[in-house]
């Protein structure tokens, strides 16, 4: 694949994104389920005449508590917060946890997991702290590393950094790290 190729740019774009079938499946069992309860009552009421007078009362106080202006705003208030919502559901777009890019032969699509462990590794055995004690969450735009230091042994922050900064200098990825030294150490 070269780095102008549409088609590398789009499979990149949709492993990199989320898709909206989960909320889409939501509503739609939602309004099947209250769609399924209308009919059912529809046809209750249209053969029973005792069920038609008992909603009939249930929904009387209900149409005149409606008529209040603020029973109607807040109700309206619901359903524009409702419908913001879905619609915001829609039109955004999701993020999984992954980054991508484009190489010279390769379009690569890299777990931020893997990345995560990638720059914790080569942190680790840059600044000579044993795996276990090296942290790493990987955020949009930053990367936070996390150090215990063996007790009685100081940790720079700064070479810390800087090992972050080369191990994301050769994945090719542009994050600004952040390093949290822990002030109690393990001991080893």
């Amino acid at each position: 694949m070269t780095a102008n190729t549409t088609t590398s740019r789009r499979l990149l774009r949709r492993e990199a994104r989320a898709t909206r079938r989960g909320p889409a499946i939501a509503l739609a069992v939602v309004l099947a389920v209250l769609l399924v309860a209308l009919l059912g009552a529809v046809v209750a009421g249209t053969l029973d005449a005792g069920f038609r007078a008992q909603i009939t009362g249930w929904l009387t106080p209900v149409t005149a508590s409606a008529a209040a202006p603020a029973v109607m705003i807040a109700a309206g208030t619901v359903l524009v917060v409702v419908a913001l919502l879905l619609l915001g559901l829609a039109v955004l777009p999701g993020r999984r946890a992954r980054r991508t890019r484009l190489a010279a032969r390769a379009a690569l699509v890299i777990d931020d997991g893997v990345l995560a462990d990638a720059i914790a590794d080569g942190t680790a055995r840059r600044i000579g702290v044993p795996r276990g004690q090296v942290r790493v969450s990987v955020g949009r735009r930053t990367v936070l590393i996390r150090v215990t230091p063996t007790s009685g042994v100081s940790v720079d922050a700064a070479a810390a950094r800087d090992a972050a900064l080369r191990v994301l200098d050769e994945t090719g990825f542009r994050l600004s790290p952040r390093v949290q030294v822990a002030r109690d150490g393990v001991i080893a």
